[in-house]
């Protein structure tokens, strides 16, 4: 474990720690709400991505630079990281392999647009490590990635609908932009959701080939699907709930999924791109033991370069390519992303995957902290953790293993801690539906420190609801 972290922790994490720490006295966000104020002249919202300004208020705080797990605001403060861009940085900021690869690639060429040995390489390193994948292809985004394997099911079966489940985020393209946030009264029963669009702009024809399921529900399922198999190209699904919070899948339940797909004759889609290459060496699948027929990959892909792949069954990815599938982008297989995601894959890979072991042991010793800092405070939490991935509900349930219940957890008070939290010394996302992601460089100090400041910041929460 020692040698590991000397392998993955880059250089500089003492220059960004030496920021302020937050104090309740300061007023230490100047420089970010002038930003900010600047960004809303220029940005619509301010940002280029929604979720950048959601649920900051009354302004986001603006990153200037980071070094492995930490990083530090415009004002000088730094943080032990878990936004870790979405996590999209797997191995942390600015890791030294990622860093080095990119450079090193800058010397012989940014793009070519052709096929490229770097293509090649890191194709095969993703074969020969995820269970579905005997032929990868690549994009940029996850969206780009869901977008075509929604399109090759839809081309090799013939048939137009896609179920997805309420509360599952897959992108930004129509297809999937339904009943990603179902409110009350609104989302209808439980067993049989309303199909909600999360955006306007969506078509009303496009609603119409797009199919709502709960998650975690086999038997809601198989009705669900023997009423639509005759029209259902595929059934996409994240195999770990991770778009409202952390939720993983009932024992089991994958299996059964997959035994349903495989009796109503829909292909089965994997998103990924949250659990790819973090929760275990070949993600979801080889931690679960389940095996879809496509599967797509972004974040922990590319180290924190654009990068996304999809990759599935033979016979189903040879359907792309002139005059069959289309799949097409200048973009592409970008060989700065492609240099990132080696260096990335290579670095995760190395002491047969143990990388994952750490981060896997890491989360679970974050769960229990947190449950029993919670509770030693006397407030009524769950803790989910699947590998690095973990969120904090505040709700009196004991469980929280569907997207309504999820709901259920009390906002406010997440975002009251969260913002004492931030005083701290540690930033989470101020919405309490997305996750705490660890990386390859976090280490037992970083979460030590953090369950400090967890019960440092109760402790001052309590203060104040007495005051």
């Amino acid at each position: 474990m020692e040698g590991l972290e000397v392998l993955l922790h880059p250089e500089g994490r003492d220059e960004v720690r030496e920021g302020s720490v937050l104090s309740e006295k300061s007023l230490p966000f100047q420089k970010s709400e002038q930003l900010y104020e600047l960004a809303r002249t220029y940005l619509p919202a301010g940002a280029s991505s929604n979720v950048r300004v959601h649920m900051h208020e009354p302004f986001p705080i603006i990153f200037k630079k980071g070094a492995g797990p930490r990083v530090c605001d415009v004002d000088g403060n730094s943080y032990i990281d878990y936004l870790m861009a979405y996590g999209a940085l797997i191995l942390g900021h600015r890791h030294p392999k990622i860093v080095s690869e990119i450079e090193r690639q800058l010397q012989e060429g940014t793009m070519f647009g052709t096929t490229t040995e770097l293509e090649v390489e890191v194709a095969k390193l993703v074969s020969s490590t995820v269970p579905c994948a005997e032929m990868v292809t690549f994009a940029n985004t996850g969206t780009e990635a869901t977008m075509e394997a929604v399109r090759i099911a839809r081309a090799v079966t013939g048939k137009d609908k896609l179920l997805k489940f309420e509360g599952h985020y897959h992108g930004h393209h129509d297809y999937v932009l339904f009943s990603v946030d179902s409110p009350s009264p609104v989302s209808g029963l439980e067993t049989s959701p309303h199909k909600l669009p999360y955006f306007p702009g969506i078509p009303e024809e496009i609603s119409k080939t797009v199919i709502i399921a709960p998650w975690n529900n086999p038997t809601a399922l198989e009705r669900i699907l023997k009423k639509h198999h005759d029209d259902l190209a595929a059934v996409i699904t994240e195999p770990v709930m991770g778009s409202q919070g952390v939720i993983p899948p009932e024992p089991e339940y994958l299996k059964q999924l997959r035994e349903l797909t495989i009796k109503y004759d829909a292909p089965l889609i994997f998103d990924e791109v949250l659990t790819g290459f973090r929760i275990a060496k070949g993600g979801a699948q080889e931690l679960y033991g389940v095996k879809p027929d496509i599967a797509c990959f972004a974040k922990a892909l590319g180290g924190g370069a654009p990068i996304a792949a999809v990759a599935g069954r033979k016979d189903l990815m040879t359907m792309i390519g002139p005059g069959r599938i289309g799949f097409g982008g200048t973009y592409n297989a970008n060989a700065l992303s492609l240099a990132a995601s080696k260096a990335t894959l290579k670095t995760l890979f190395e002491n047969d995957g143990e990388a994952f072991r750490q981060m896997t042991e890491l989360g679970l010793k974050l769960k229990a902290g947190l449950t029993e800092a919670l509770r030693g405070g006397g407030y009524h939490a769950v803790v989910n953790a699947v590998g690095p991935m973990v969120s904090i509900y505040f709700t009196k349930l004991r469980k929280v293993s569907t997207y309504r219940q999820a709901l259920q957890s009390d906002q406010e008070k997440y975002k009251r801690f969260r913002d004492e939290m931030l005083k701290h010394g540690v930033y989470m996302h101020p919405d309490g539906l997305e996750r705490l992601s660890l990386s390859a460089v976090h280490t037992e100090r970083e979460v030590e420190e953090t369950i400090v400041a967890v019960e440092e910041s109760l402790r001052a929460l309590r203060t104040q609801s007495r005051s």
